[in-house]
């Protein structure tokens, strides 16, 4: 199972509409992201499984869980390629 950790050094500033933007200084990367990606950044604390944040997204948005899943799987995708996250097989 895998679980995500946001890095310490990715600054995350919250815009006026609950957007955010992450920023990565050493590397120059910064990533606007809507109101569930925030969601999803904010639950990738080490602890929350990939489930169990598919999981909470389900519970805020009236949309099918199938696509839920797979939104959310691209999203980490995007985000560990940017280096913004660190994978983890288990909670920490």
């Amino acid at each position: 199972m895998d679980y995500f950790a946001r890095r310490a050094r990715v600054e995350a500033h919250t815009l006026p509409d609950q957007s955010l933007l992450l920023y990565e200084k050493s590397c120059g990367v910064a990533l606007p992201v809507n109101e569930s990606g925030a969601k999803i950044w904010e639950l990738c604390d080490g602890t929350h499984s990939v489930d169990e944040i598919v999981e909470d997204l389900a519970h805020c948005y009236d949309a099918p869980r199938s696509q839920i899943d797979r939104d959310a799987h691209e999203f980490l995708a995007v985000l560990l390629r940017h280096g913004l996250l660190d994978r983890r097989s288990s909670p920490s």
